[in-house]
């Protein structure tokens, strides 16, 4: 990239060849210093002599400049521009008007012609690294949309993220044992499976690297060492479902599904419906890797009067739309968690009343966000003692056909609504 170098110096072509010396030799040049030096103070730098100084182009590019001055045998003083580079001193570079006349007004600015020159390119800092490491399995709805999100937080913050997930535990400490030897300042860690992970964390720390965690486990967030843990608070989703079909006057049986094998948190909000449901049973059933879809469709065969339905994972959502067209029950659908939506016709798309928001876009974020702050800002902060624990409760995405998930439907939509199924 070419930078326009305008350097303002005392200089002046005369329209006349020689001239009258008014003052002597020794005396014109300590003018012509003068003004020379206060001229480029005034447009490259706060201080600048006959030696060289640094000038800065607008992307941060450092110039280091030094001016050259000659007396003629007519008694003016030519001027010039060097430049440093790699190799030293460059070539002279002589503006058009560099003569400074032996006849000049005393107290009186003279500018040269303009110079330009190419500056240096910047070089590109190199980004700080950070490793995130989950314990889910990566090809999981979830883990997918919170391993998108952690990478777009890194590059919204220019951080170059190293994310890992695998419910294997000795994975998880080889990983952070390998970041902790490549030298990463910063790591954020889920606490499953805390006893095992946490040697490796303190190890970490030893070793000056900045500790941030995430997901289930704050309660071993302090002794984890970490700085902030943020976590999604199960119970209030539960509560906010409840609200949800309290609101679309839902009375009758709850069927709440959820996956074999989930984190017991997470299969834990359909006991929070059944505490605190007021309006009809809630049944729970856990789903198998076999045909999904059957598997919801047989449940609300034997439970005709089934009025309300929330999948805990929202991966469940074309297993559950699919289940109610062909069923005779026609339950309220909620989700726990959102769905790419664009993978639904607009028709599949009004089925889903509600979704309790799960903090996949955040709850990796929001630490990353705060542990580049510690580490940019806060060079003391192994000092803090205990975690910052934010247990966030959801809020909720309204859905329907008057909602936000577009447009109401149409008989094309309906159309391709039965082509999917």
């Amino acid at each position: 990239m070419n930078a326009i170098g305008r350097i303002l110096t005392t200089l002046w072509q005369h329209p006349t060849i020689g001239g009258v010396v008014l003052l002597n030799k020794r005396m014109w040049l300590l003018v012509a210093g003068a003004i020379i030096v206060t001229a480029v103070v005034a447009t490259l730098v706060n201080q600048l002599a006959f030696g060289p100084t640094q000038a800065h182009t607008d992307d941060g590019a450092s110039l280091e400049l030094r001016i050259s001055a000659k007396q003629l045998t007519d008694g003016r003083v030519e001027f010039a521009l060097q430049q440093r580079g790699n190799q030293g001193w460059g070539r002279r570079i002589a503006p058009r008007v560099r003569f400074f006349p032996v006849d000049a007004e005393l107290d009186r600015w003279l500018n040269s012609s303009s110079i330009e020159f190419a500056a240096p390119r910047p070089l590109t800092p190199t980004r700080p690294i950070m490793c995130v490491i989950a314990d889910g399995d990566p090809d999981a709805h979830f883990w997918r949309l919170l391993e998108f999100h952690t990478r777009r937080a890194g590059d919204l913050l220019g951080l170059h993220v190293r994310y890992s997930s695998t419910p294997d535990l000795d994975a998880r400490i080889a990983t952070i044992d390998q970041c902790v030897d490549d030298d990463v300042p910063m790591i954020l860690t889920t606490l499953a499976d805390a006893g095992g992970v946490i040697p490796a964390l303190h190890e970490a720390a030893a070793r000056g690297v900045k500790i941030a965690t995430f997901g289930a486990g704050e309660d071993h967030a302090d002794r984890a060492g970490s700085l902030i843990h943020v976590s999604f608070n199960e119970s209030a989703a539960g509560v906010r479902a409840i609200e949800q079909f309290d609101n679309r006057n839902v009375r009758g049986p709850l069927l709440c599904i959820a996956k074999q094998g989930n984190p017991q948190g997470r299969n834990g909000i359909c006991d929070v419906l059944d505490e605190r449901y007021e309006h009809g049973a809630v049944s729970t059933h856990l789903l198998t890797t076999d045909d999904r879809t059957a598997q919801i469709a047989s449940l609300l065969d034997e439970q005709p009067d089934t009025a309300g339905l929330l999948v805990v994972e929202a991966d469940l959502l074309p297993d559950a739309i699919a289940a109610m067209k062909r069923a005779d029950a026609q339950p309220v659908l909620g989700s726990i968690g959102e769905y790419q939506l664009s993978r639904l016709s607009f028709a599949q798309r009004d089925r889903i009343a509600f979704t309790v928001m799960d903090l996949a876009r955040v709850e990796s974020l929001l630490p990353i966000t705060a542990l580049y702050y510690m580490y940019r800002h806060h060079p003391n902060a192994r000092f803090f003692s205990g975690a910052m624990l934010f247990n966030g409760e959801p809020n909720v995405h309204i859905g329907g056909a008057s909602g936000g998930h577009g447009r109401p439907p149409s008989e094309d939509d309906d159309q391709r609504d039965d082509q999917d199924h």
